[in-house]
């Protein structure tokens, strides 16, 4: 339901006490004000959605309060109260957004009950349909992201299936992946068959001499964990307290860039042969599912493309059955 707190001015405090005994009766939680620029500075700082005005106040009027009301705060309804419901008045009312005009004297309150059920209605009705478009049009920026991540996943896919360079496949996968989620940092490595490190082989981001320390091994950490497991991760702020305890210094200072992590391994015969890690999103668009799901489908293609490649490699060696490692 709307919040039902009212704001009443009037310069007459006797009114005003009458009206708030109506109001308090049906449970409605109400403010007062004596002016036209009390009325102001309270709706300025108080969350109101309704004012009910006297028409005939001292100094400024309840319409020239009703302007500043609209000219500002549009979505406040403001109902006028007037002893004289003249033609010109009640037009000068419709015509600066009062949402009614309610006529001296109010006795029983039936009249004033009657305008307040149709108000709060109004405004429940208003705040209804504007969280819906709220969420329409959440839903319709999700649908246009997945839209474009898909059609970057396809040409991806389309690059990496002509890939035939190992190491030109690597850097399809990694550029690709970073550019789609806006990353700042990305890198690929892959488990050397022969010692079971796992190896720095591409990198975005990454100063030029970490590479070369790390091209034969990773220390271990929050990543050689990750590629253990063989499962995709998707870390949208800090690193959870399990991970961080794992963060070495090269990993927080060189290697990765927080906040935001996400990482997919690499499987090929249903075996984790390497990962891939992005880190760092862009301030405009947090890691997610999405983003996530892009990773895994691309690492997916990439594994296919790989193996596509030993293959070929394998059988200009004349060799048979091929394997595929670091």
């Amino acid at each position: 339901m709307a919040s039902q707190q009212i704001l009443v001015v009037d310069h007459a405090k006797d009114r005003r006490d009458h009206l708030r005994r109506l109001l308090t009766d049906r449970g409605i939680e109400t403010l007062e004000a004596a002016s036209c620029e009390e009325g102001l500075a309270i709706v300025a700082a108080v969350p109101v959605n309704l004012v009910l005005t006297e028409t005939e106040l001292q100094a400024k009027s309840g319409l020239y309060l009703l302007k500043k009301i609209k000219e500002h705060r549009p979505d406040i309804e403001v109902i006028l109260i007037t002893h004289n419901a003249s033609s010109y008045n009640v037009l000068q009312a419709l015509r600066n957004g009062a949402y009614d005009f309610i006529v001296r004297p109010i006795d029983t309150g039936e009249i004033l009950y009657n305008a307040l059920d149709r108000v709060f209605s109004h405004i429940q009705l208003r705040q209804d349909n504007a969280a819906l478009i709220s969420e329409l049009e959440k839903n319709n920026l999700a649908l246009t992201r997945n839209l474009k991540m898909m059609k970057a996943l396809n040409d991806s896919i389309e690059r990496l299936a002509t890939a035939i360079d190992i190491e030109d496949l690597f850097m399809e996968l990694l550029t690709s992946a970073v550019d789609e989620v806006q990353a700042r940092r990305g890198f690929l490595a892959l488990f050397d068959r022969a010692t079971g490190r796992l190896a720095l082989k591409v990198s975005q981001g990454i100063p030029i001499a970490l590479c070369r320390q790390y091209a034969g091994g990773l220390p271990e950490g929050v990543t050689t964990e990750i590629a253990r497991q063989g499962k995709p991760v998707l870390v949208a702020g800090n690193l959870p307290g399990h991970l961080d305890a794992l963060a070495g210094s090269t990993e927080r200072n060189g290697l990765l860039e927080l906040p935001g992590l996400l990482a997919a391994p690499l499987l090929l015969k249903k075996r984790v042969v390497g990962i891939v890690v992005l880190s760092g999103h862009g301030s405009s668009q947090r890691f997610g599912e999405q983003e996530l799901h892009f990773l895994i489908q691309l690492s997916h293609h990439a594994a296919l493309a790989l193996e596509k490649a030993g293959i070929i490699h394998q059988l200009k060696r004349g060799k048979g059955q091929p394997s595929v490692g670091a």
